[in-house]
């Protein structure tokens, strides 16, 4: 779909970047002099039609976490140093932009994760997710037993570093480097990985999107933590349950072109070399 000049377009960078302040100026003046209305400050209540999000994958999973509620496309820049989330190149930009601008392009929906911790069965905190969400250790402590249950039924109990819950796109990040699986984004299922555990027999699970997994925190585990996308957390207790469940909403990626999901692997996770 076109967007017409006076819509008003976010720009997010990625903090501490010496490229963003010049960046975003440049694009801020590409915008105005085409008729739109660039908001680098954007706040909750602006309506927009688009997001650009300057930077690396960090940056992209905060924006995911703002804007999919408000089912705003978003076209990611590569900024970083892997950038899998980042499919646009800094240097074809513009001529992406104009594509999308136009109404060519296409659109590409991710799922997202849900993540509510309950304590003494009071909800203490909701999180989403575009990545995954992590319950595990911290510091130097041990192995920490942890009981899964999917779709209502036991699974058993880990004793492990953590258990990692993942979505798709969460699948070529920390639950890769966990030994998971890779899943193709527009694949509908969550993933479990559990982290170092100490029984070879407990291995990743792909289950349907619409399971709900709880895991919850066993009697005599030490310091834990709930980590959510790197970037969000809270300290774990013996008898927490963290109960991850397909989210509420999508996160829209705006491309010039469908993504190439197999030539990502072999170039930025040296697939198949």
């Amino acid at each position: 779909m076109r967007i017409d000049p006076g819509a008003a377009i976010a720009l997010y960078a990625k903090p501490g970047d010496p490229r963003a302040p010049a960046l975003v100026a440049e694009l801020s003046a590409w915008l105005t002099a085409r008729g739109y209305r660039p908001l680098p400050d954007a706040t909750d209540r602006d309506r927009l039609a688009l997001a650009v999000v300057l930077g690396g994958d960090g940056t992209m999973l905060h924006a995911a976490r703002r804007l999919a509620p408000r089912d705003v496309p978003v076209l990611a820049v590569h900024l970083g140093t892997l950038g899998f989330l980042t499919e646009t190149a800094l240097d074809r930009l513009y001529t992406v932009l104009e594509t999308i601008l136009g109404g060519g392009g296409v659109h590409e929906r991710r799922l997202m994760l849900r993540v509510r911790l309950e304590r003494n069965r009071q909800v203490l905190e909701e999180f989403d997710a575009l990545n995954e969400a992590v319950a595990g250790k911290s510091g130097l402590a041990r192995l920490q037993p942890m009981d899964l249950e999917i779709g209502g039924q036991p699974v058993g109990r880990y004793r492990a570093d953590g258990i990692l819950v993942a979505t798709p796109t969460g699948s070529t990040a920390y639950s890769f480097s966990a030994g998971g699986p890779v899943v193709h984004p527009a694949v509908e299922a969550l993933l479990v990985t559990p982290i170092c555990p100490h029984a070879l027999s407990q291995r990743p699970l792909v289950v349907p999107a619409d399971a709900e997994i709880v895991i919850t925190v066993a009697p005599g585990a030490d310091a834990a933590q709930l980590t959510v996308d790197g970037q969000q957390g809270r300290d774990l207790v013996p008898g927490d349950r963290i109960i991850c469940t397909r989210g509420p909403h999508t996160l829209t990626l705006a491309l010039a072109a469908p993504a190439t999901f197999y030539h990502s692997l072999h170039q930025k996770l040296g697939w198949g070399r």
